[in-house]
């Protein structure tokens, strides 16, 4: 799923800043849904490989932060950081609304590398991803049988409260899924199935949890 962004408001003490909302799964863990991104149009500046940017999607015209992971003479090639793959389209300038510099979480303000800084955040991000999804392929036929099996489901409920928060989002209503203090699973409009964190899917009876509601149109 890319990641897709609602503009809240424009900086008061800084006319050419712009703050935007993030939610999604595409940038994990740089950015977590409900995070705020400082976002500063580039100027004469130029888009450096590394940099996180918010764009307008050539192909569906919404809005998207992605990485720059490289510039060639085609364009401008992105990548969401919790992927190992490159997005299929090549953006020109015009594309580029411009460069997130900070994120706001919890009060506190984090700021978003780029340049060098940026490529080697993502450098370590895909090697990270990579390792993830070889320990993910040998495990996941033993993983798949044993939450099929239903074995585990509802140990947890006896030592941690489970609960459901509802999020009105412009697809949807998007259900998420807390144990304590944690997200351990999520509904996106949209999507059929729950995305459930591992381990979790193991104590989890997905069938038992509610569905989101779907808006019948779509506003970017």
């Amino acid at each position: 799923m890319k990641m897709r962004i609602n503009t809240k408001k424009r900086k008061e003490e800084d006319k050419s800043s712009f703050l935007f909302n993030y939610y999604g799964a595409s940038m994990k863990p740089t950015f977590k849904t409900g995070d705020g991104m400082m976002v500063l149009p580039y100027g004469r500046e130029k888009v450096r490989p590394g940099d996180v940017i918010v764009f307008r999607c050539p192909e569906r015209g919404n809005h998207i932060v992605h990485r720059v992971i490289r510039i060639d003479s085609k364009g401008i090639m992105t990548r969401g950081d919790n992927s190992i793959l490159d997005d299929p389209w090549i953006l020109n300038p015009g594309n580029v609304i411009g460069r997130v510099v900070s994120a706001k979480r919890a009060g506190r303000n984090l700021r978003i590398g780029g340049g060098r800084i940026g490529m080697a955040v993502a450098g370590l991000w895909k090697l990270s991803k990579r390792i993830d999804s070889s320990i993910s392929r040998a495990l996941h036929p033993l993983y798949q049988r044993l939450a099929r099996s239903g074995i585990f489901h509802g140990w947890l409920s006896h030592f941690m409260e489970m609960k459901l928060l509802y999020f009105k989002r412009p697809y949807g209503t998007e259900i998420q899924l807390m144990m304590g203090k944690w997200i351990i699973g999520r509904h996106i409009p949209q999507q059929d199935a729950w995305q459930i964190r591992r381990p979790f899917r193991l104590f989890i009876n997905t069938s038992m949890l509610p569905k989101g509601v779907q808006c019948s149109g779509r506003s970017d």
